[in-house]
């Protein structure tokens, strides 16, 4: 059984899928070290293609006390696993501080990873999941000196794909989201929606609205070329592409159903808002798309959409046959 020791103060694991945030850190703490002891005692390692054996090498040498310098900051990116390092971490000089940079996923279940955690000080750096994209979209803005309004935050989580998650795995790129920032900031440091809907390409949920639009306007035509376009954007096998089409469809569908009956409650945006738990920013894009939509309509449209979900699911039929019928049927 092994013995359990408590995690060095100078040796860290940062790991997660939020690449943006770890090099954000690592920028920040190779920074502060330059300024406080001396941009030469940092050292950058890059493990990602280099061999165990010339990462051992390095490492070990990196590792030995210096003559020049007492302090040394030593990074090591994507290079783990690693079993030698397990035995060189009880050998890591005080003054030295050592961080793996780790963007690629560790496999938790392993012995190597069930040692290294019990001698390091772990920071996760997980992506923004639903909402939590809204605020890192509103801190990002501020930090770039914008001011950004709430349905402008909606639009813009929207159209990085904030409600495309699937399988554990988020659809959008904090890079991406933070070049596309940069790229409203650059046009107008006041960020409205209409700005987000002009400069910025959304991924799959905006352009399965404008499909839902197309049908309820019954435009045929309209309707079949952005499901076409849909397929043909997806990386995913046709099967699983339209299961996925079809789901955001009913999840519009219902959307618009719980906003009509508010609506017809006379409540305020912000009143439905709180009702629902959604930001403000979400009700006004759903009121925008909910103007010309009667509610019967929407609940039989939910009801054979419903159905065809489960054919598809359940049967061997074609799915695309049967979402261009249900499509054909909705815009008759």
């Amino acid at each position: 059984m092994l013995a359990k020791t408590s995690p060095s103060s100078n040796i860290f694991l940062f790991a997660g899928e939020d690449d943006f945030g770890m090099r954000r850190k690592i920028t920040l703490w190779r920074n502060e070290f330059a300024k406080k002891y001396s941009a030469d005692a940092i050292v950058l390692i890059d493990g990602e293609n280099a061999s165990e054996q010339d990462l051992t090498e390095r490492l070990k040498q990196e590792l030995s006390p210096s003559l020049f310098s007492a302090k040394k900051l030593i990074i090591l990116r994507n290079g783990l696993p690693l079993e030698p390092i397990l035995e060189m971490l009880d050998m890591v000089p005080r003054d030295f501080f050592l961080v793996f940079w780790q963007s690629k996923k560790l496999d938790r279940r392993t012995s190597f990873y069930k040692q290294l955690i019990k001698k390091v000080s772990i920071t996760e750096f997980n992506l923004p999941h639903g909402r939590q994209l809204n605020s890192w979209i509103k801190s990002i803005a501020a930090e770039l000196g914008a001011e950004i309004d709430e349905q402008a935050i909606e639009v813009l989580a929207v159209y990085l794909g904030r409600d495309l998650f699937d399988k554990d795995k988020e659809a959008f790129n904090l890079w991406q989201a933070y070049n596309e920032l940069m790229k409203l900031v650059s046009f107008n440091r006041k960020i409205t929606a209409e700005n987000v809907s002009r400069l910025v390409s959304p991924k799959l949920p905006e352009n399965v609205f404008a499909l839902s639009d197309k049908i309820m306007a019954k435009d045929r035509q309209g309707a079949v070329k952005i499901f076409e376009e849909l397929l043909s954007q997806s990386t995913s096998d046709e099967k699983t592409a339209i299961i996925k089409i079809v789901g955001l469809i009913s999840e519009q569908l219902r959307s618009l159903i719980l906003i009509d009956y508010l609506k017809k409650a006379n409540l305020s945006q912000q009143e439905m808002a709180d009702r629902l738990g959604w930001s403000p920013g979400r009700v006004f894009v759903i009121l925008k798309h909910s103007a010309h939509t009667g509610h019967m309509r929407l609940k039989s449209l939910l009801s054979s959409l419903l159905s065809v979900d489960l054919m598809i699911k359940s049967t061997d039929q074609n799915p695309k046959l049967l979402l261009d019928l249900f499509i054909d049927q909705a815009c008759s």
